[in-house]
C-alpha cells in the first residue's frame, strides 16, 4: 500500500464517482499493514508487512522484520516466504493457479494473522482503444479495455493504467452488477478534468480479475472517504483477519498495449 491511493469509481449505471483520496488511518497507530498479491503469472510474489504511525497521518511504508510468513493453496502447496528488504517477503517457487483458493499466514511479534483469497477464472482482455469522451465539462482522450463479463453475477475487476512507463494512481475498479454477459465499454477516465492521454502516448492496461473481497475492499476505501484529501471516517474492510490492515489478494493478470495516435 501506498501513502497516497487514487481512486476512480465510474461504474456505468452503477455509480459514478471521481475522486482523489489521500489515505489517513484513523485511530489505528501502532497496527500492521498488510498487502500480498499472488497472480496467475509466474512469480515470485510479493507480501509487505508494514506498521502504521502516528493517529490521523498519511500512511507510510515502515517495514516490519522477523515475521513468518506462509501462503499454501486449498490442493496442499505451501511456500514460506524468506525477507529480501525490511518489510518484504517473496515466494521462489510457489505458481498461482486460477480457481484455487489462497491462504496467507503470519507469525509476528506475538501476533497472529489469516487471510484468504480465491483467484477467479481469467476473463480475455481482448484489446484496447481510444475513445474521446466528456469528463465533466471537457473533451478528453481515455483508453477503453474491450472484454466481455461472462453470464453470472459476481465477476469484478480492477486496471492499472501505465502511461509512457509511469504508473497512473487511480485505481479503476468494477463489478457486473449492471453488465452481466455483456461487452464492456467502460472507459478509464482519471478524476482530473485536465488529465488527457496525447498523441504518441504509449498506454499499458493490467487487467485483474479480482474476488468479491478485494472488490469490497476497495469499494470501502472510496465510500468512507470524503473525496477531498481530509481525513476517512474508518479504515477500508480488510479481509485480513487478527487485527491489520490491507489486504491479500489472489488474482488475474492480463495486460495489453496501445499507442495513442
Amino acid at each position: 500500500m501506498t501513502s497516497r491511493i487514487a481512486i476512480l469509481l465510474t461504474i456505468l449505471g452503477l455509480t459514478a464517482c471521481q475522486k482523489v483520496i489521500d489515505l489517513k488511518l484513523r485511530n489505528d497507530s501502532g497496527k500492521y499493514v498488510i498487502e500480498g498479491n499472488v497472480t496467475n503469472l509466474p512469480g515470485p510474489y510479493q507480501v509487505s508487512i508494514g506498521k502504521t504511525g502516528a493517529v490521523n497521518t498519511d500512511y507510510v511504508f515502515q517495514g516490519v522484520s522477523q515475521a513468518a510468513v506462509t501462503i499454501s493453496d486449498n490442493t496442499g502447496n505451501t511456500e514460506t516466504l524468506q525477507e529480501v528488504t525490511p518489510g518484504i517477503y517473496r515466494t521462489k517457487s510457489l505458481r498461482g493457479v486460477e480457481g484455487r483458493t489462497y491462504n496467507l499466514d503470519i507469525t509476528v511479534a506475538g501476533s497472529h494473522l489469516t487471510a484468504t483469497s480465491v483467484m477467479p477464472q481469467q476473463v480475455n482482455l481482448d484489446s484496447l482503444y481510444i475513445v474521446d469522451v466528456y469528463n465533466f465539462s471537457k473533451m478528453v482522450k481515455a483508453v477503453v479495455p474491450l472484454f466481455t463479463d461472462p453470464l453470472g453475477h459476481g465477476n469484478c475487476y480492477r486496471f492499472n493504467e501505465t502511461i509512457n512507463g509511469v504508473l497512473d494512481k487511480s485505481l479503476f475498479y468494477q463489478n457486473d452488477d449492471y453488465t452481466d454477459g455483456k461487452t464492456s465499454t467502460w472507459s478509464l477516465l482519471r478524476p482530473d478534468p485536465d488529465s488527457t492521454l496525447h498523441s504518441k502516448d504509449i498506454v499499458n492496461v493490467e487487467m485483474q480479475c479480482i474476488d468479491a473481497a478485494i472488490y469490497k475492499y476497495w469499494y470501502s476505501v472510496d465510500m468512507s472517504s470524503t473525496g477531498d484529501g481530509s481525513t476517512i471516517a474508518s479504515n477500508p474492510v480488510t479481509n485480513i483477519v487478527g487485527g491489520a490492515l490491507g489486504y491479500f489478494s489472489a488474482h488475474t493478470s492480463r495486460t495489453k498495449t496501445i499507442v495513442v495516435e
